[in-house]
């Protein structure tokens, strides 16, 4: 199926069988990706009295309770509820909308190796993101921004993140990335900030406080695909309707024409 779309004073013609999915897939009887040492979610079956929310034998029906870490244990998308004390829900932020987009590869370097800043701390062998390297690649204002470290491989999937081997971005990054517009930001990591920040979440306040009111969105531990090139996109992320400051989500990548 293909729409057409205009956007700022532009048509563009989308191709919606194009469209790729960044997130990873709950397992919720398998391994999945893992932050902070987080019990893994599960879905187990209702019960009550002698009713069983299971299928035996083509009879009953599946009537599953779920619990899971939406933070950290899964691709999931939040808003500034999840820093503030404010009654801000990531159904009230994210609109279902086309997000022009830009997909970008960046390799972490050491934080030896940048004279960028940080809020706390930082060890010589951390790796960051700088915006050095964001600079290199990001040359047009856009909406959406999704960004994909190097190297690209399927452990992503199952990764489980500690201080040793979770990069983070440097504050100079981010106020870049505001500088640039960006109000959609994904990407494969669980987080925009250092394991350890002794609680601040600098990152957090300084992306999602550049500019209320706060319809700004992460989404954390995507996935990218390697089929997928670096350029520019449309991009939509869906949700659950949840009263919550994040949710797990699905956001899609898709080709797109201009059309003159």
């Amino acid at each position: 199926m293909e729409l057409s779309v205009s956007q700022d004073h532009k048509n563009y013609q989308i191709d919606l069988t194009s469209a790729v999915c960044l997130a990873i897939p709950y397992d919720y009887h398998g391994s999945q990706p893992n932050f902070y040492d987080a019990a893994p979610g599960k879905a187990v079956p209702f019960q009550q009295h002698n009713f069983i929310g299971k299928v035996i034998n083509n009879n009953g029906c599946d009537v599953m309770v779920i619990n899971q870490n939406i933070h950290c244990t899964g691709t999931h998308t939040e808003c500034a509820g999840h820093i503030l004390e404010k009654d801000i829900y990531i159904h009230d932020v994210l609109s279902p909308e086309f997000i022009r987009t830009e997909l970008i590869s960046v390799t972490p370097r050491k934080w030896s190796e940048t004279n960028e800043s940080y809020h706390c701390d930082v060890k010589d062998d951390d790796r960051v993101i700088t915006k050095r390297d964001l600079e290199k690649k990001l040359i047009h204002s856009r909406d959406g921004l999704v960004l994909r470290t190097l190297p690209n491989t399927k452990e992503k999937l199952t990764q489980k993140y500690k201080a040793s081997n979770t990069a983070f971005f440097t504050m100079d990054a981010i106020t870049f990335l505001n500088d640039l517009g960006i109000k959609h930001l994904v990407i494969d990591l669980p987080s925009l900030d250092r394991t350890n920040d002794d609680g601040m979440l600098g990152n957090h306040h300084r992306y999602f406080e550049a500019k209320p009111p706060f319809k700004k969105t992460i989404t954390e531990f995507a996935f990218i695909p390697n089929s997928l090139e670096d350029g520019p996109y449309f991009m939509i992320i869906e949700i659950p309707a949840m009263q919550l400051d994040a949710a797990p989500s699905r956001p899609f990548l898709i080709k797109f024409e201009e059309k003159l």
